[in-house]
Parts: structure tokens; C-alpha cells; sequence
């Protein structure tokens, strides 16, 4: 029963939505959140009732001493942060606050216990991530006919001609369970890799395998998002490295084509051939660069973007925000009316540059050594192809970011530290 409620509760942190949401958060972000926390929850439970039995080893006490200055830094962050509400909860879409990375801290701490202590749940968790890709894999199909569909209680009502009234933009189909494409084809990626490294490490059989990457390949190819098919590549060759590069060329040179034409087709006028295949990235690092440079130690607290955008703008004179909206943000002009602009964007597209942002170059430092801590851990044990997850997800976030829709899958395949895992044929 246990096993069960384990592949539930992480096929829903996948592909739970709630249809009636008000909002991009409510809809996309609080769900999976919602899932997430249950897992937690779930978690200690089984731990506070094997607590007497349990053998915690010092890794663990050295990664929760790094998650303690990482938050214990953030926490400072959230308190000089010109919005510390924002801050502590994060933004409605991305959801990366304060309480967020307390919840993954917990999350990720928890989850690495559980399966020292009961490793055959291992695959109770690992075969609702590859449920959950799979049904994301087949939602995203009908979206590829019917841009309408989003699978919410409005799905096919127009705001405007290219806007759905959940606020989904045409170009940002296909999403399936996700409130963007971007998010949707990370999780395909992600998952896909997943399944050729439990294939790899006898998890899964090899019908099940390719059951799994069928679907997941196609509905990623058709996501038209670049990084994640990058992300791909960059997995494939962890995987199989030297041994297998003549049987890899022909993979890798598809999702290269694939990556080629999507750029062809994303074009932007006026722009040299770097913002083209960066999607004019190149300018919200610019302005992140600004940002840091004001407020380097402890940043602008989590979302640090989205908060200091308003700085950003202007080189010399410090608007008065006196709200910070979603999608927008009010100021008080030179001649003491009120004037709302828009917030464009709340990420920076960077992981390094979002991170200082938010927390600082202290920070910054700090979550560093917990990336480099899980690693060398998950490098040393028998499970380091599992790594293949977390470096697709570093590999993504390069020019994209982190969310509390997708972040999670990332630290859960770097709690994978045990010895050993029944193996199939």
C-alpha cells in the first residue's frame, strides 16, 4: 500500500492542475507544490515511526548543515528585501520563495533517509515520475491540433485572438500540465533521460524503457524548445559516453536539426545571430548583471529579478514602487500620480545570475557547495547514472530558471544515494 501511494503522490507531482485556478499559480504551481508538500509530510511519518531503527549517516548531517546556511542566508535575503513578502512566498507562476526551498530542503533531506531506510520504495517513486511523464507525453498531442485546449474549466475560451483566458499564449503551446512549454518539455527531458538511466542501472526492463521514450521523444520534439532538446544531448552522452558515439552521432545530429530549425523559426527582427539563438537572453542578463551590482551580498530576495526590474530600467534614478504585481507593478511618477507598467519577465533566464539575484553572492556560494556536495555523494555511490537528472536540469537552466512547477524533480534524483535496489531483467 505504501508503494502505491508513493507512485501516486509523485505521478501527481507531474501532472496535477487545478482546472478552476484564478491564476498561472493556482493552476499550475500550487497544485504540484500541494503534492509535493504531502510527499513531505508522508515522509516524515514513515521516518518519526522508524525513528528508534533509523541509521542517519554524517553525509546527511553535512548536506543539512549546508541547507541550514543556504536558507539561514535567504532568511536574510527575505528580511532586507525591499518586498520580503514576495520574497518569502515568491512569485505566483514561479513560486520560488522562501517557504518554497524550505519545502524543498525538507523534501530533499527527507526523501534521502527514506531511501537508506526502505530503498525498495525506490521504485515506487521513480515509476510514478515515469507515469507522470507519459501522461504529459499524450496531453500535450491534442495541443499540437487545438492550440485551445490547456485542460482547464475555461479551455477553448479566448482572452483575445492568440491569448487563452487562463492567460496561455498560442506560441506557448504545447504545455500539457504546465503553465508553459518551456516547463512541460524540461519534465519530457528530465523523465526521458530518467528511464535510459534506469535502464541502464536494471531498473526498468527494456520493453519498458522504450515504451516510455517513444512517446516522451516525440512529445518533446514537438515542445519546440531548445535547451531541453540540449539538455537531452548532454544526457545521452553522460550516459553512454566514448563507448557508444558511433550509435550516438545519428541520435544527436536529429535533435540537433531539430534544435537548428527551431531557431530558423524563432526569429526576431533586428537582431544580431547571438539574441537570435538566445532569444534576446543576452539583454535580461545585462539588466541581472545591474541588479547584482546594486545589491551583491544578500540580493533582493528570492524572485530578485522580478523585484529589482524596476531598478533595473533606469541607470541613475531609483523609481518608488509602491506595488509589485504579477504581471505588473505601480510607481509613483514625477508628477505624484500613480503609473502602472508591466513586468515582463521575473527571471533573468540564468541559474547563476537568477540565484545571486535572489540570495546574494553569499548566497550564491552557499548553494553552490550543496550542488557540489550532492554530487560528489551521488558520484561515489552506485547510483551516480541517476546524476544524468540533475545535469540535464543545470545544462536547462543555463538560459532558463528555476520554478517550483519542475525544480523538485532535480533534488529528488540527487537524494538517490543508497547501495542497492532490486533489478529487473
Amino acid at each position: 500500500m505504501t508503494k502505491i501511494i508513493y507512485t501516486i503522490l509523485f505521478t501527481l507531482s507531474i501532472v496535477i492542475i487545478n482546472p478552476w485556478g484564478n491564476s498561472r499559480g493556482e493552476i499550475w504551481t500550487q497544485p504540484k507544490c500541494f503534492a509535493l508538500a504531502i510527499i513531505v509530510i508522508f515522509n516524515l511519518y514513515l521516518l518519526w515511526k522508524n525513528w528508534e531503527t533509523l541509521q542517519i549517516p554524517k553525509s546527511w548531517f553535512t548536506a543539512k548543515l549546508l541547507w541550514e546556511i543556504f536558507l539561514f542566508i535567504g532568511l536574510i535575503s527575505t528580511i532586507l528585501s525591499p518586498f520580503p513578502l514576495r520574497s518569502l512566498f515568491g512569485q505566483d507562476q514561479m513560486g520560488d520563495g522562501l517557504l518554497y526551498w524550505l519545502l524543498i530542503t525538507t523534501f530533499t533531506l527527507s526523501n534521502t533517509l527514506i531511501l537508506r531506510r526502505y530503498p525498495q520504495l525506490l521504485l515506487a517513486q521513480l515509476y510514478g515520475f515515469l507515469i507522470g511523464g507519459i501522461i504529459l507525453a499524450f496531453s500535450i498531442f491534442p495541443q499540437l491540433i487545438d492550440w485551445r485546449i490547456d485542460y482547464t474549466a475555461t479551455t477553448g475560451q479566448l482572452l483575445r485572438n492568440n491569448i487563452l483566458v487562463s492567460t496561455i499564449f498560442q506560441n506557448h503551446q504545447p504545455i500539457g500540465f504546465y503553465s508553459h512549454r518551456g516547463h512541460a518539455a524540461f519534465m519530457l527531458a528530465a523523465i526521458g533521460i530518467m528511464a535510459f538511466a534506469s535502464r541502464q542501472l536494471r531498473w526498468v526492463s527494456l520493453k519498458t524503457t522504450v515504451a516510455i521514450i517513444i512517446p516522451i521523444t516525440i512529445a518533446l520534439l514537438f515542445a519546440n524548445t531548445r535547451m531541453a532538446l540540449f539538455a537531452v544531448i548532454v544526457g545521452i552522452l553522460y550516459l553512454c559516453g566514448r563507448k557508444y558515439y558511433q550509435q550516438l552521432i545519428p541520435i544527436v545530429l536529429v535533435f540537433l536539426l531539430v534544435i537548428g530549425f527551431t531557431s530558423t523559426t524563432r526569429q526576431i527582427s533586428g537582431l544580431s545571430f547571438i539574441k537570435q539563438i538566445t532569444s534576446d537572453r543576452i539583454y535580461l542578463w545585462q539588466l541581472g548583471t545591474r541588479g547584482i551590482s546594486k545589491r551583491p551580498l544578500f540580493g533582493w530576495g528570492f524572485n530578485g529579478f522580478g523585484i529589482a526590474y524596476p531598478d533595473l530600467l533606469s541607470k541613475n534614478n531609483t523609481p518608488k514602487v509602491v506595488r509589485l504585481g504579477n504581471v505588473s507593478y505601480d510607481i509613483v511618477a514625477k508628477n505624484g500620480k500613480l503609473r502602472t507598467l508591466p513586468l515582463p519577465t521575473y527571471k533573468a533566464h540564468n541559474l547563476i545570475l537568477d540565484t545571486i539575484l535572489s540570495v546574494g553572492i553569499l548566497g550564491m556560494l552557499s548553494y553552490l557547495a550543496l550542488w557540489g556536495y550532492y554530487i560528489f555523494i551521488l558520484f561515489r555511490s552506485s547510483n551516480q547514472k541517476m546524476l544524468v537528472v540533475a545535469i540535464a536540469y543545470l545544462v536547462f537552466t543555463f538560459t532558463w530558471f528555476e520554478c517550483a512547477q519542475f525544480t523538485h524533480i532535480a533534488w529528488w534524483s540527487l537524494s538517490v544515494q543508497f547501495r542497492s535496489v532490486t533489478k529487473a531483467r
